[in-house]
């Protein structure tokens, strides 16, 4: 590491509030993507993904100066009857047009054909709700890779109560493949007529781009200069003479973790919380093919930082 500071979120741009996995009436949803943006823009976002099931429609007409809607569409696949896997595409041309038939074909060489198929079209992929998917370790390391892992669901946290996809990440990265945390609301319903659901507004991606720009966010997804949150923030983080230094909003608990079973941490003492924190991490990179940093606040809700890869063999 050689004295050198290193950004795991750039030093430079600026931060925007983004869901990245969303359904209106183009396919499932309650809400036209007129209806999203004033949504969305009325809890601060600044941007999101439109990934309708099966339909990359586009919609560069709700772009303006404090938002940019993402042009994207999610496939779902079947492995056997008990696992599905469900795939976001986020296309790098804001443009792009296109639908996809349902098809029936189940097995996962017809899986990783369609993540391949995303991603000849120039499209950012994310595996998406893996827990809820009910994917096996074996199936998930046979499925091809992809850009990110969506890591929090507002849809199955309400659906089906289920936390997040921590695990499934983790897993990931201990075999070396490189993907990157996301979360989104995946959201649906209404709970009442012209309300939204309750799986709104519960999971996010914050992006530090240049400007708000689609080139710029694309940039910052491609470059992963992002983080995953289901409601805490990151301010700044870097690592130098392998001292990591986090700054947040407040939390209860700072975790970096890496391959060892054990990960450096810094917990609130006598009901405090936490605002910054430096964790010497010199051990845990010397033993760690990466890092990746996780915060928990008092509600007990989490953000997951892209990890910072130390050495990839794989690559």
């Amino acid at each position: 590491m050689g004295g050198e500071r290193i950004w795991l979120l750039p030093e430079k741009g600026e931060l925007y509030k983004a869901n990245l996995h969303c359904h209106t009436t183009e396919s499932d949803g309650a809400f036209t993507p007129e209806q999203i943006k004033m949504l969305y823009m009325e809890q601060g976002y600044h941007a999101v993904a439109y990934t309708d099931h099966r339909a990359c429609v586009p919609h560069t007409e709700l772009n303006d100066e404090n938002f940019v809607a993402l042009t994207g569409m999610e496939n779902a696949f079947g492995i056997g009857k008990e696992t599905s896997v469900h795939v976001c595409g986020i296309s790098r041309d804001p443009d792009f047009a296109c639908k996809r038939d349902d098809d029936p074909e189940d097995s996962v060489d017809h899986i990783n054909e369609g993540i391949r198929w995303l991603q000849e079209n120039n499209f950012i992929t994310t595996l998406n709700h893996p827990r809820w998917s009910a994917i096996s370790a074996e199936n998930l390391a046979m499925v091809a890779d992809v850009d990110n892992m969506e890591v929090a669901n507002g849809f199955e946290m309400i659906l089906d109560g289920y936390g997040d996809s921590s695990a499934c990440y983790e897993a990931e990265l201990r075999r070396g493949r490189i993907a990157r945390p996301l979360a989104g609301d995946d959201s649906h319903r209404q709970s009442a007529p012209g309300a939204p659901g309750y799986e709104y507004f519960r999971s996010f991606t914050v992006l530090k781009a240049e400007e708000l720009s689609y080139k710029a966010l694309i940039k910052a997804l491609d470059q992963g200069d992002f983080y995953a949150s289901t409601g805490p923030m990151f301010h700044n983080l870097w690592l130098e003479d392998g001292i990591l230094h986090v700054e947040c909003s407040p939390v209860a608990g700072v975790y970096v973790h890496g391959q060892r079973y054990s990960h450096r941490a810094a917990l609130v003492e006598g009901g405090d919380v936490i605002r910054s924190a430096d964790l010497d991490v010199r051990k845990l990179c010397e033993d760690s093919r990466y890092i990746f940093v996780q915060i928990v606040d008092t509600q007990g809700r989490r953000a997951w930082a892209s990890p910072l890869w130390l050495r990839c063999e794989n690559v």
